[in-house]
Formats: structure tokens, sequence, C-alpha cells
């Protein structure tokens, strides 16, 4: 069913306006995007629209919200649980196949290009993603990173550091390649056990030298 037949079945919801406006987005860009073009593509007024959004910075907020729920969340949760050495990297593998599935994914890869295409024209659209999505997660990584120092478990004088360089290890390469058309590689295997030798990886660093 279409947002414009639910429409016809009654109130456009909050969610419905916010899947439409993503559609418009995706197509148009930020800047060709009008308030206008996101109410017809839900099938609703301009009124319901704004009784929604009070402007397109706030829906565009309301969709960077979405994926801070879908990451940032349950880090949160993971990073309140006391660890053992075998929960770190439990926690570390959990972490870092939300932010894989997460912006690997269709949605992710098409809001990226998005923020990167708007982002010198509109500045403040990057560091809402920043602030809203990358900050929260890196923190959430570095919690977890911090309280296994604590208790022994590794050197890492410097969590929030050593929480960036991880992201890293774990999006770059299957990321670009999905972003520049090139198939995964297939020493990479499935993706369990390309996050399993990253978290490895990860790790060795951390016990096995001076830390991050």
């Amino acid at each position: 069913m279409t947002i414009r037949e639910r429409q016809r079945r009654g109130p456009v919801r909050k969610e419905h306006v916010a899947v439409a406006a993503l559609t418009v987005l995706l197509d148009r860009g930020y800047a060709g995007t009008s308030i206008r073009a996101m109410a017809e593509e839900a099938g609703c007024s301009l009124e319901t629209l704004y009784r929604h959004f009070e402007n397109k910075e706030a829906l565009f907020l309301e969709l960077v919200d979405s994926f801070r729920k879908r990451i940032v969340e349950p880090l949160r949760d993971a990073a309140a649980v006391p660890t053992t050495d075998r929960d770190l990297e439990a926690a570390l593998t959990s972490a870092g196949t939300l932010l894989l599935d997460v912006l690997t994914s269709d949605e992710g890869l098409e809001m990226r290009c998005l923020t990167f295409a708007e982002s010198v024209r509109f500045p403040e659209l990057g560091r809402l993603v920043y602030d809203e999505g990358i900050r929260p997660f890196d923190n959430a990584v570095a919690a977890i990173l911090g309280d296994a120092a604590e208790r022994g478990l590794l050197r890492c004088p410097d969590p929030l550091e050593a929480a960036r360089l991880f992201s890293g290890m774990v999006l770059f390469d299957p990321r670009e390649r999905l972003l520049l058309g090139i198939g995964q590689a297939e020493s990479l295997g499935s993706r369990s056990e390309y996050l399993e030798r990253v978290v490895a990886f990860f790790l060795a660093g951390l016990r096995g030298s001076s830390g991050i």
C-alpha cells in the first residue's frame, strides 16, 4: 500500500511523512527538495506536514535520529554490562555488526551519499549526522573499551581514539566497495567471519602494545 493510498484511508502519520520525505530527498537532494514536494509524496497537505515537522531540517533530524536509535541505544545497553575477556569480544562484535548492517544497508549508503553531496552547501547537515550518529556510536564503543581497560583486559589510554579507529576498520573496505559498485573481496568471507577477524586484530593491537 502506497502512502497516498494510506491517506485515503485516514490521516497520514508522522512516520509515513518521514518515509515520503526520505524518498524525495534521495531523489532530488536536500537543496532540491521542497516542503511541498514532501507533502505531495506523502499525500498530505502542507498544514499536516507542518503539524508533524517544523521545517525541512527538523524532518532530516528525525531521519538521522532513527539511525541513532538503531545503533546507539543497543550499544549503550551493552556498555552498561560488566565485561569479562570473552564478553569484550562479543560486545565489540555486536557493535561492529550494528554499525556495518545499518551503514552498508541501501538506506545507509543513500543517506551517506545525500549528506556528502549537500555538506558543502549545508555544513550543518554534516555536523548533524556526526553529532547524532557517528559521535554517539564512538562514545558507546569507547565506554566498552574504557570499562575493559579498568578491568585490566587491555591497555587503552585513549578509549575514544581507539573507538574511532575501530569504526574505521569495520566500515572502510566493505562500504567503499559498495559505494564504488565493486564486488566484495572473496578473501573477506562472510560478514561474521570478517567481523571476527577485525575484532581479533583490533584487540591484539591493544593487548600486545603500549595501547592507543
